[in-house]
């Protein structure tokens, strides 16, 4: 994977890409508070076949922060950005939580743009959370106000998410991702790239007007849910996947809101079951 930087109104952000040689396109964008180079064991996997773009939303990873933002679409628009910057006429979407709700809304305004959409629990919520987070907040901006966010070193801090409590379903390659490409070393030791005040004002996002437009995503889309949802509820999946005949919507069992960090292979088989390449997963279908 080679690291690649784009202009996004004044901030630069950037992304990893691999496969540069191939027609078909994926663009891949992450959860909040994460990077995308946790999902580099997905690039891997499609890179022999794909041209693959992973992008680290502003304020995440390698990219430039901000808090100049009150409405997900900033992050549609980060979506919408990379794909312009490389001028690719279409692509396939890859997205998890904030990311895949915000490829969702670039679906919704220009369906063109995708030819397919694998979500991950992607955030798109429904009215009656969204007037709960009006009224009450949002318990997650909580947590990520509180959020730990200096280390001693590096090592430290991985020796700490691995034995974490809220880690303790990962797998080590995702803990190990976490501190690679989400913690930077200081003069003083180790930090969050992703700071708490961004991570907080990104769950304190409200807003209900694309859920009026859900309809209007043509593509093909499949969702990958838990079994009990609450950032993509039944009835918006619904409506989601309701425009196109081979879209789907596949509950998981066992599994939570951050599966893609829980079981890669797991994960892979789904991409796989999404009718991607089968030749992209055969070097990861063998026994190890």
């Amino acid at each position: 994977m080679k690291r690649r930087f784009f202009q996004f109104q004044n901030l630069q952000l950037s992304y990893l890409e691999a496969g540069e040689q191939h027609p078909q396109k994926v663009l891949i964008a992450h959860a909040n508070g994460y990077a995308a180079g946790m999902y580099g064991y997905i690039v891997e996997a499609l890179k022999d076949n794909y041209h693959v773009c992973a992008i680290d939303f502003a304020g995440h990873g390698e990219s430039q922060a901000s808090l100049d933002f009150n409405s997900w679409n900033f992050f549609r628009d980060q979506v919408v950005s990379l794909i312009e910057h490389k001028k690719w006429k279409s692509c396939i979407g890859i997205g998890h939580s904030l990311g895949g709700g915000s490829i969702l809304r670039a679906a919704i305004d220009a369906p063109s743009r995708f030819t397919k959409i694998i979500g991950f629990d992607p955030v798109v919520l429904s009215y009656l959370v969204v007037v709960y987070i009006r009224l009450f907040g949002n318990n997650m901006a909580k947590t990520a106000r509180n959020r730990r966010a200096v280390f001693k070193s590096k090592e430290q801090a991985y020796k700490i998410f691995e034995r974490h409590p809220a880690n303790k379903s990962w797998q080590k390659e995702s803990v190990r991702a976490y501190v690679d490409y989400c913690i930077e070393e200081t003069s003083e030791g180790a930090r969050l790239k992703c700071s708490r005040e961004v991570e907080a004002q990104i769950f304190s996002l409200n807003e209900w007007a694309h859920l009026r437009k859900l309809h209007q995503i043509t593509c093909e889309v499949h969702l990958v849910l838990p079994e009990k949802s609450h950032v993509c509820p039944h009835t918006s999946a619904r409506r989601i996947t309701k425009g196109n005949p081979l879209s789907t919507v596949e509950h998981v069992p066992h599994y939570g809101h951050l599966l893609p960090f829980e079981n890669h292979a797991l994960v892979l088989e789904l991409l796989k079951k999404s009718r991607f390449c089968a030749t992209s997963f055969e070097k990861f279908d063998k026994p190890r």
